[in-house]
């Protein structure tokens, strides 16, 4: 059984390395989604109960519904934000998004749009829901002196192509007025995903010389210290890369540059000791 898993990890092992190396690359220098600002979303917080009581008004028996990523969203936080308000409130039987639509947010691409009611329908036929919500933002930015918002928002009916709802909701609030809440949400979300991304990083360093270990067994078949000096390098600065990639962005301070360098320092130790591992392998 051992030997098995070592010959699938062996085998694997490149191919994981690579995917590894090519998602964090994408990742990296891949698109990247704007912010909204906590002014915009602010207000947005403000009118969606509007919006949400529109359609809850106007649709009638309809009840299956596809939620379509409304036009001029580039960060996605109106749609978003709409999807997650009607399926707390339970008016529709939302459908969840799409393997592709997770797909987009996953690599941060722009979602298509179906802004007009032709458009919607034809692709609320492909999803096979009674109605589509979609629509289009014409203004949602922030100025000096007010937050604007202006969106127009759709309830097309997929079997007969009718608007059963379509009303322009057009907010300007001064910031004097408007309250910017401060969320702690976003604090709460950075520091999971930089949990995550250690986590992530630990197990690189783990599996890494595991999934090589029929390149390391070559290497200490040579039996020079000079070749084992220069294979320890590879990994250690592999390791140092990756560590790079993943969680360099949340490092600040002197603090956090002597637990990378200690970090590092621990995973080069570690390499040195599957090594020798190897080593004992070939002298059996």
């Amino acid at each position: 059984m051992l030997k098995i898993l070592y010959i699938l990890l062996s085998r694997m092992g490149g191919i994981t390395l690579i995917a590894c190396i090519a998602w964090l690359g994408w990742e990296n220098l891949g698109p990247t989604k704007p912010d909204a600002g906590a002014p915009r979303m602010e207000l947005l917080h403000q009118e969606i109960p509007g919006i949400v009581e529109g359609l809850r008004s106007a649709r009638g028996d309809i009840r299956r519904v596809a939620l379509l990523h409304f036009e001029n969203d580039p960060t996605d936080r109106f749609t978003d934000t709409l999807r997650d308000t009607i399926e707390k409130q339970g008016i529709f039987d939302l459908l969840d998004r799409t393997v592709s639509e997770k797909t987009y947010n996953l690599l941060n691409l722009r979602h298509p749009i179906y802004p007009d009611p032709e458009a919607a329908q034809k692709q609320g036929e492909w999803l096979r829901v009674a109605a589509v919500i979609h629509g289009t933002i014409h203004s949602w930015e922030t100025t000096p002196d007010n937050t604007l918002l202006d969106v127009d928002i759709y309830l097309t009916d997929v079997e007969t192509g009718a608007v059963i709802f379509n009303e322009r909701f057009d907010s300007d609030i001064p910031d004097s007025i408007l309250e910017v809440a401060v969320s702690t949400l976003p604090q709460n979300a950075r520091r999971t995903s930089a949990l995550q991304r250690l986590f992530a990083w630990v197990l690189l360093v783990l599996l890494l010389p595991i999934f090589t270990i029929t390149f390391l067994r070559t290497m200490v078949r040579k039996n020079s210290n000079g070749t084992n000096a220069f294979i320890l390098a590879i990994y250690g600065s592999a390791d140092a890369l990756l560590a790079w990639l993943l969680i360099g962005s949340i490092l600040g301070g002197w603090i956090s540059a002597l637990l990378f360098i200690a970090a590092v320092t621990v995973a080069f130790l570690y390499n040195a000791r599957i090594m020798v591992f190897a080593l004992s392998l070939e002298e059996e």
